[in-house]
């Protein structure tokens, strides 16, 4: 292992491999934590070094601790499934030949609430052989004496677990910035290396970059184009999907998206993204097709060098659903929604997405228990914006009024300001005007009165409430001094 600062993470990682390996050699870069304690607690031996921003160096420094025949290369972010156990006990009681062992990362992800995982294959289990050592800084991979395409290895059915990419994790480490200054200065170095410009797409992603990743990744299929690698297929699914959130490059999504399935006829997230293309252009029914060749494909992830392991299991059954709900089919839709909801009950996009379908068909009540769970599970501004919408569509203005005071803390200044301006509209049409008066006044304190009163007059205008409006204060006070004001007070 290399660590620093894993004090969160290090004690559940080593116990996940308590009994199973024979000894644990770890490289600590520089805690200032608890980091070392815990690792001297489960006997591991320690050595200390100067972090070099290279994770190829810092691995192959533990490597050379080992003083076994077979190398099991953990992070502490990640876990050894229990189910995996036997499977790596029987590798190490067998001879080490030239080969290693690929293995299946499952990387934990809450980029959709309720859900979310991706797997990406790697070689983790490798002979001690002082030939055999990690290349690259940064998505490094282990290669004899330096070879391009890495280790030679066999399949596995051995699973990690990684937490490493939940979004808590990513920001608190700043691992986007750390990914970006890593791959950039890779692709610098050795601008010939394909791999470096897909691991700075990706980087670029992270960070939010979409069209300087959708520029390296396009740099990426361009240099495999003669010479695959095993990454090609994700580097095009990912292109295509960027190609698809640009409004004009529906031509270019598919052409893109074409080749991957061309390279790689059995990946799900390729249908998947080929269905999510073909629905936006409105072609529904071609979209449903691909989602189903999405579902069917499930069985051959673990052949896969990235796939997002939801796709099969619930998400190309979401989009199955979504297709009918623009068709108006909402009874169809429900089915799909609720044959994913199976798999993952609490997936939010689910739960909204079934609470529409009842809405539309006319049961209320069910409808109403879907949208509170999920502002119950999740407590954030999408799920308090769809529950007070439906309160207010169904006519239950009362409990709106509750729900708005139950979402302020979980919604964004102008949120508030809207909810709390909805909460005085209803006050003034139940004829409360002290009540409204106070919801009004809450409502211009959430924000700048300048841009309160913008905001509260837009809400009055599309709710055709000119009451509410005559209630506004006709000036603007001034601000208070030493604030930067970001908006021009005339307009």
């Amino acid at each position: 292992m290399i660590v620093k600062n894993e004090e969160r993470f290090l004690a559940d990682a080593l116990r996940s491999v308590t009994g199973v390996v024979d000894e644990i050699c770890v490289v600590d870069t520089g805690s200032t934590d608890g980091t070392v304690a815990i690792a001297e607690s489960f006997g591991a031996r320690l050595k200390r070094v100067e972090w070099r921003d290279d994770f190829a160096w810092a691995r192959n420094q533990a490597i050379t601790m080992a003083t076994h025949r077979w190398i099991f290369m953990l992070d502490a972010d990640e876990r050894l499934a229990e189910s995996s156990h036997d499977g790596v006990r029987a590798i190490g009681s067998t001879s080490a030949a030239g080969r290693g062992k690929w293995i299946m990362c499952r990387n934990l992800s809450d980029e959709i609430k309720g859900s979310g995982a991706m797997t990406n294959a790697l070689v983790r289990i490798f002979p001690n052989d002082p030939r055999i050592r990690y290349r690259n800084p940064i998505h490094e991979f282990v290669a004899r004496d330096g070879a391009e395409g890495g280790l030679p290895s066999d399949k596995t059915a051995i699973e990690i677990i990684h937490h490493g990419y939940l979004t808590e994790v990513v920001r608190d480490r700043e691992k986007a910035e750390r990914n970006l200054r890593l791959s950039r200065s890779a692709v610098e170095r050795e601008p010939d290396d394909p791999f470096h410009h897909y691991n700075f797409g990706m980087a670029l992603l992270l960070a939010g970059d979409r069209e300087g990743a959708a520029a390296a990744l396009a740099q990426t299929r361009q240099m495999t184009r003669q010479t695959p690698r095993g990454f090609r297929a994700h580097a095009l699914a990912a292109l295509a999907d960027l190609y698809n959130e640009r409004d004009t490059d529906s031509g270019a999504a598919i052409e893109t998206i074409t080749e991957c399935l061309t390279v790689a006829p059995n990946y799900s997230t390729a249908h998947f993204t080929h269905g999510k293309i073909l629905a936006k252009r409105g072609e529904f029914h071609a979209a449903r097709d691909a989602f189903g060749r999405a579902i069917a494909a499930g069985e051959h992830d673990a052949e896969q060098f990235v796939v997002d392991n939801e796709v099969a299991i619930w998400k190309a059954h979401s989009e199955i659903g979504a297709t009918l709900m623009h068709e108006k089919r909402y009874a169809d839709a429900l089915k799909w929604f609720e044959l994913a909801s199976a798999a993952r009950p609490m997936a939010a996009p689910l739960l909204v997405n079934r609470a529409k379908c009842h809405e539309q068909l006319g049961d209320l009540g069910s409808a109403a228990t879907l949208y509170r769970a999920a502002f119950d599970a999740f407590k954030d501004e999408a799920s308090a914006i769809e529950w007070v919408n439906f309160l207010l569509r169904a006519g239950r203005e009362n409990e709106a009024l509750d729900a708005i005071e139950a979402c302020l803390a979980c919604v964004s200044p102008g949120y508030q300001c809207v909810f709390l301006g909805t909460a005085a509209l209803v006050h003034l049409r139940a004829g409360r005007e002290s009540e409204a008066a106070e919801a009004l006044e809450r409502a211009l304190a959430a924000l700048h009165p300048a841009e309160a009163r913008q905001t509260l007059m837009a809400l009055a205008e599309r709710m055709g409430a000119p009451d509410l409006v005559k209630m506004l204060p006709a000036s603007v006070p001034a601000r208070a001094p030493g604030l930067r004001i970001a908006y021009n007070p005339e307009q």
